[in-house]
């Protein structure tokens, strides 16, 4: 299986490529698509080898350029059940976060997300938890990962690579999301994929980094990367 991480803005999109086909993982914001689909020709994907755009949850960074990259592919659209319509509460675009200037970002967002139109997800299909992804062409299975969001599903291929979502994030340290749903689902999540024993995790935002690294995940301060540089 080849890898191709695409970042668009401060949000990685992922094409796993099988012999049998590509899925796509987070599209990315609105205004992404262009430069998702640049770079998958560039890497010499042809639109019928993508056989499905996985949503990781319900959040506008990561799902936004999906009609347009749908538009090119025909790819049908999938997420967990129920994110759908999770992302058409405006208060669940930013959970509540870990740290004051978090808290603040989410307090102006609210204030000011009446304001900005917010197309919520359209997705064709619900992936349930335990998914066979073979007949996508990519052996793999999709996992429940809530924590950042309620319904976050993240993809355990056959290779034993872990594509999680905003589980964490990597911009200079492995490190919980700034904001979380729930916590406690957070914790006992990322147990979950710790015992998995991933060779390699892929995140949202920020570098993907070795499965080991997982015996430390830091705080959410250690995400703004200025504190721990």
């Amino acid at each position: 299986m080849e890898i191709e991480r695409i970042a668009v803005r401060e949000t990685n999109c992922y094409l796993l490529r099988g012999p049998q086909g590509c899925i796509l993982i987070d599209p990315g914001p609105p205004g992404c698509g262009a430069r998702v689909i640049a770079a998958a020709t560039q890497a010499g994907v042809e639109p019928q080898e993508v056989r499905l755009i996985l949503i990781t949850h319900g959040h506008l960074d990561h799902y936004g350029a999906a009609a347009v990259v749908k538009a090119w592919c025909g790819a049908p659209v999938t997420a967990h059940p129920g994110e759908d319509e999770f992302s058409r509460n405006r208060r669940n675009a930013l959970p509540p976060a870990g740290t004051l200037r978090g808290s603040i970002v989410r307090w102006l967002f609210l204030l000011l997300s009446p304001l900005m139109p917010i197309r919520p997800l359209e997705m064709d299909m619900a992936l349930e938890p335990d998914t066979d992804l073979s007949s996508y062409g990519l052996g793999g299975q999709i996992v429940p990962i809530p924590g950042h969001s309620p319904g976050s599903i993240g993809l355990i291929t056959a290779e034993g690579d872990a594509f999680v979502g905003d589980l964490f994030v990597n911009y200079a340290v492995p490190s919980q999301p700034l904001y979380l749903s729930d916590r406690a689902a957070w914790r006992s999540s990322a147990e979950q994929i710790r015992r998995l024993d991933p060779r390699r995790v892929y995140v949202g935002h920020g570098e993907p980094f070795p499965g080991a690294q997982l015996a430390k995940i830091r705080p959410a301060r250690y995400q703004l990367r200025w504190w721990v540089r």
